[in-house]
């Protein structure tokens, strides 16, 4: 008997959701309140001043100052490169809202003195921008999820030794002592567990990267 191989041909991932004209606009219209309530909060804070009993001895003033208009910025500047290197895709507005909520909710803490008032509060943006940040590095780079999370939790990891040295040579109080560092970086964990485990399963029937072009991989038979 013969034994023959039957190829099964590809089957195309259907397109993503978030790029329909109504999902661009929303994408665009949460942009655009991310990016004034950063910059109402930014302001708020500049106004406040270091004395404010929220932000004394946390340098939030200085670090709003550079990562509000970078994180702003980031997303744009990032598409017309790729448009400048003749890479058209269209505009990743859910992306760029992504990456502002990171900054908005840290940055809300803060504001709201919810880092302060509530304990372990610190856990969700750990979580999330951990998360959020694993999501970003594999769609935007198509990067296997793997290799995401584990450039995200090495961010993670120096942004743990930042806060710590800074606490050291300026005398801020960003870090309560070695069990706030763990649950930090486990919560970091925790989130690119989460968000990673959920944009694999939705790459899996979608298009999400930034070149957009998955497909499913053939299979062969005996």
């Amino acid at each position: 008997m013969s034994e023959s191989t039957e190829t099964v041909a590809p089957v195309p991932q259907q397109p993503w959701p978030g790029r329909g004209p109504a999902a661009q606009v929303a994408g665009a219209a949460l942009g655009f309140g991310l990016r004034a309530a950063l910059a109402l909060m930014l302001w708020h804070v500049r106004r406040a001043g270091s004395a404010d009993h929220r932000f004394v001895a946390k340098g939030i003033g200085p670090r709003a100052l550079f990562i509000v208009p970078a994180a702003c910025l980031a997303m744009p500047l990032l598409w017309l490169g790729r448009r400048t290197l003749h890479r058209p895709d269209q505009y990743p507005y859910w992306m760029d809202d992504l990456l502002l909520s990171i900054v908005a909710l840290d940055l809300a803490g803060n504001v709201f003195d919810l880092y302060d008032g509530y304990t372990h509060f610190d856990l969700i943006p750990h979580a999330h921008g951990t998360g959020a940040l694993t999501v970003l590095t594999a769609c935007l780079l198509d990067l296997p999820i793997g290799t995401a999370a584990l450039l995200a939790t090495g961010g993670h990891a120096l942004l743990e030794a930042q806060e710590y040295a800074s606490d050291r040579l300026f005398g801020y109080r960003n870090v309560r002592g070695r069990w706030d560092t763990i649950g930090d970086l486990a919560a970091g964990a925790a989130g690119t567990a989460i968000y990673g485990g959920l944009y694999r399963a939705l790459n899996r029937r979608f298009r999400i990267g930034a070149s957009g072009s998955g497909h499913g991989r053939a299979r062969s038979r005996s």
